[in-house]
């Protein structure tokens, strides 16, 4: 047989005691669920799972449950992408799927290109503009929003080139002046044409002639 030295032997007894430890820590983290043998009585311990310090920990039930909402999530996270990002192509393992695009189907909204959709937004925009424009118009009574605290106008009608305006006594004068100036052309017109027919809306009204009475 091979002859070991002293120093040799000392060695190789060491090798084996250290494999024997490690041979030894190894089953205790192999089979935890095996009880700790001591020699002393007095030795006392704690669970390590146990410990106030350790993670909460949950029931088979929990773990299930948590395993099922977990697999859940990752269903909806990948349905989510679907919607997302619907121009990715459908990956399946049956090669006989086959399927139609959604956006070209017979009952599909109309679909407007980039250039269709470009004039449609400045179709929009200029309405709103227009709208805007035409709310001046209509409600001129409305005061002016501007984000320019220097800017300044002035009123259209107190304008030095504006037409003179009229009071309210005055328009109902002038009205009445007119009035009574279509009633003296009418009357006029009355002596300065005698043969003209009497028009009136009376069936029962009668007259007769100035030229030939009695009198």
């Amino acid at each position: 047989d091979e002859f070991y030295g002293t120093e040799d032997a000392a060695e190789r007894e060491q090798i084996l005691q250290e494999c024997a430890e490690l041979k030894k820590y190894a089953g205790y983290h192999l089979h935890p669920e095996k009880p700790v043998v001591t020699e002393d009585s007095m030795l006392s311990a704690r669970c390590y799972y146990g410990r106030a310090t350790a993670p909460e920990q949950e029931t088979v039930e929990e773990a299930e449950e948590r395993a099922m909402i977990l697999e859940e999530a990752s269903m909806l996270k990948k349905y989510a992408e679907f919607h997302l990002h619907p121009e990715k192509p459908v990956v399946t393992t049956d090669v006989n799927a086959c399927g139609r695009n959604y956006f070209t189907r017979a009952s599909a909204d109309e679909f407007y290109g980039t250039e269709d959709a470009a004039e449609r937004e400045q179709i929009l925009q200029e309405c709103a503009e227009l709208k805007k424009y035409a709310g001046y118009h209509l409600h001129p009574e409305k005061p002016v929003v501007t984000e320019d605290s220097m800017l300044s106008a002035r009123c259209y009608y107190g304008r030095a080139t504006a037409p003179e305006q009229e009071t309210v006594e005055e328009a109902e004068e002038r009205a009445m002046i007119l009035e009574e100036a279509s009633m003296l052309k009418k009357y006029a017109e009355f002596h300065l044409h005698p043969e003209k027919p009497v028009v009136t809306t009376d069936v029962n009204a009668c007259g007769r002639n100035y030229f030939t009475r009695a009198s």
